[in-house]
């Protein structure tokens, strides 16, 4: 083999490309660990048509919640409900029903607060019209049957119609108490 510079051009230039393929190679294995490093973090669940049963301190059911999707959030520490209908069991004797558009359950407290198209309902009984409670937003402690909320409110009663701001209803006594700018008529 003769050393003329065309020998030596191509054995430079097939070193070259070795080395440059070995460090390409190199610097995409030390690049992957850092990509799964960044994208990962605390993973919750994601559910299609969750029913969710809550219980009390003794264990027994108080409530059902169905959702048409929940999706957990870990590192916020809450679960968001889409088309949310809230039941409650009927030996508590709370014979209200809640449907919201949205809903989320903090983990570390009792609450559900709900948003958009906030409905509270009884089931009509022997011939009575059902009371209907609409708002924007519902805070309701899960625990205590008891429903708040700062927002506007509309009150049906069959045909007759109550506004007011801001309410609160004790939903296992049927307790319901309005804070401010109440309106309505009652008609015989």
């Amino acid at each position: 083999m003769y050393l003329n510079l065309k020998n030596v051009l191509g054995a430079t230039l097939l070193v070259s490309i070795a080395l440059l393929s070995w460090l390409w190679n190199r610097r995409t294995v030390e690049d992957e660990p850092r990509v799964a490093a960044s994208i990962s973090g605390p993973l919750g669940y994601y559910l299609n048509d969750a029913r969710i049963m809550g219980t009390g301190e003794d264990g027994q059911p108080l409530y059902r919640i169905q959702a048409g999707s929940a999706v957990e959030h870990p590192d916020e520490g809450r679960l968001v409900l889409n088309n949310v209908t809230v039941e409650f069991q009927p030996e508590h004797d709370v014979p209200w029903v809640l449907k919201a558009i949205r809903g989320e359950i903090h983990t570390n407290e009792s609450y559900l607060d709900l948003t958009g198209n906030v409905e509270l309902a009884t089931s009509p009984e022997g011939g009575l019209a059902p009371t209907i409670i609409r708002t924007t937003q519902l805070r309701l402690d899960l625990l205590n049957f008891v429903a708040s909320t700062n927002a506007s409110i509309s009150i049906f009663i069959g045909t007759q119609r109550l506004n007011a701001v801001g309410m609160r209803a004790d939903l296992k006594t049927d307790n319901l108490a309005l804070e401010s700018n109440v309106h309505g008529q009652f008609l015989p």
